[in-house]
C-alpha cells in the first residue's frame, strides 16, 4: 500500500495561507538579483529617447529638482542613468553641471 502524506494540521494550513509571497529577487536567486542591478542597453535607449522628448525648461526643472541624495538613489534603480551622465559628461555637457549632476 502507497505512503499516505499525514494530513496537515489547520495550524499548518493557516500558515501556508498567511505566509507572504516570496519578492522577486527571492524567487529569481542571489545571481539573478545581481543581475538586475547591471545596465541594460534597451532600457539605456528608451530612457534617452525619453530624456531627448522634454523641453529644455523640463529638463531645467528636473536638473533643479533632483539633488545629488534623490541622485544617487535613482542610479541605484536606473544604473543606466550613470551611462548617459558620463557620456553628456565626456561630451562637454554645456559646461558646468548643475543640480543632480552637481554632485555627481
Amino acid at each position: 500500500m502507497a505512503d499516505v502524506p499525514p494530513m496537515m494540521t489547520e495550524e499548518e494550513m493557516m500558515a501556508m495561507a498567511n505566509a507572504p509571497e516570496p519578492t522577486i529577487n527571492q524567487s529569481i536567486g542571489p545571481e539573478g538579483a545581481a543581475g538586475m542591478l547591471q545596465p541594460d542597453e534597451d532600457i539605456q535607449v528608451v530612457l534617452l529617447s525619453r530624456l531627448e522628448s522634454l523641453t529644455p525648461e523640463e529638463l531645467m526643472m528636473l536638473d533643479s529638482m533632483i539633488d545629488s541624495n534623490t541622485a544617487q538613489i535613482l542610479l541605484k534603480i536606473l544604473p543606466e542613468l550613470q551611462q548617459l551622465m558620463d557620456t553628456f559628461l565626456s561630451q562637454g555637457g554645456g559646461g558646468q553641471p548643475a543640480g543632480a549632476l552637481s554632485g555627481m
